[in-house]
């Protein structure tokens, strides 16, 4: 108690609080994914062969495929289109405020009632983007039943629904760059393209990692909006692995199998994030 690390108790109460809510079950789950259990019936421990029937089931490995391209995809274009329009904001002074606050309205929309609006947008022959491609002349796919457009229509939900966080956050940033060092680059003759490579962006690396890994865990566990739109369908060509664990677990009754392909998404997701970290990390900006 008379050393520094004293004020370590002062923390206990909340990791006590993580250990209840968060260690304790995912060691509960890890535990179970090496058995048989199924819900209402005795179980024993199976080993590695709930990871090695994961591994060779072809519709993990294609909840898995699609996961991946939803993330990499949805979380360039978020970062893509968050700048764009970060650096947009930064730079209008007329209606700031409500052309902000139009951008903002899709985050604060909840995932399944967007899933919601999304399905009911691209439904065949009398959704509102098919009236509006038959009022040019052009013939509308079929969104929801086409193993390509079916993927097309959950990026775009995704790109659509949480690109303002990323708006939110390099708005923020671009904010709080010192006016100084602007002023010197101008000064100095740089141009705007100058001025975003050299004093903006880095100034926004930090932010920049925080954005592409939180986007990342969100996207790789995304279930409530897919699970709306499409149902994880046409087949299993939109099923991601949230999607693949749900029905692991609460259709199929397969708990130990389930938990298994918790522990496996736990597994790439730390490694996804780690190679980010590795990948992005700098030295902060002096």
């Amino acid at each position: 108690m008379k050393n520094k690390n004293k004020y370590l108790l002062f923390s206990l109460p909340s990791f006590l609080l993580i250990f209840a809510i968060m260690l304790f079950p995912v060691a509960y789950a890890v535990l179970y994914s090496f058995t048989d259990y199924r819900l209402g019936r005795t179980w024993s421990f199976v080993g590695l062969s709930n990871y090695i029937s994961i591994l060779q089931d072809s519709e993990f490995l294609s909840a898995l495929g699609f996961t991946l391209i939803l993330t990499v995809i949805g979380v360039i274009c978020q970062f893509i289109f968050g700048m764009v329009l970060a650096l947009l904001l930064d730079n209008i002074h007329h209606f700031k405020k409500p052309i902000s606050i139009m951008i903002y309205i899709p985050y604060f929309i909840t995932a399944a009632a967007m899933g919601v609006i999304f399905r009911w947008m691209f439904m065949s022959n009398w959704g509102m983007v098919d009236q509006l491609l038959r009022a040019v002349g052009v013939t509308a796919p079929a969104w929801l039943d086409s193993t390509f457009w079916s993927k097309v229509v959950v990026i775009l939900g995704e790109v659509f629904q949480n690109t303002p966080f990323a708006v939110i956050i390099l708005y923020a940033g671009l904010q709080s760059i010192p006016a100084d060092q602007l002023e010197a680059a101008k000064i100095d003759g740089a141009n705007a393209w100058q001025l975003f490579r050299k004093i903006k962006l880095p100034n926004l690396r930090q932010l920049i990692i925080i954005i592409l890994m939180m986007r990342t865990m969100d996207a790789f566990r995304l279930f409530d909006r897919v699970n709306v739109t499409t149902g994880g369908g046409p087949g299993i060509s939109t099923e991601t692995l949230a999607i693949y664990n749900y029905t692991t677990t609460f259709t199929k009754l397969r708990i130990g199998k389930g938990c298994a392909v918790g522990v496996i998404t736990l597994i790439l997701l730390t490694l996804i994030v780690t190679l980010i970290m590795k990948v992005l990390r700098v030295k902060e900006v002096d």
